[in-house]
């Protein structure tokens, strides 16, 4: 079970969300007892983390050196 912290530093914002998101949501509020609020920032984290590390790989491989032929 996930505890629910909740940051008092924390502002705020309304956000619109689709009817089929929110059902998602509902779903995992459901499945878990953690927070939708809780819920939306683990998912926009987990994907920012996933497009930071991309783009690292991305520059990886552009910095590799090419074989002479």
């Amino acid at each position: 079970m996930h505890a629910m912290y909740y940051n008092t530093c924390m502002e705020y914002q309304t956000m619109r969300v689709w009817k089929d998101t929110l059902r998602k949501l509902r779903y995992i509020y459901a499945a878990t007892g953690e927070s939708m609020i809780c819920i939306v920032d683990r998912l926009a984290t987990q994907e920012l983390e996933r497009i930071q590390n991309a783009d690292r790989q991305d520059v990886q491989v552009q910095a590799l050196p090419r074989e002479k032929e």
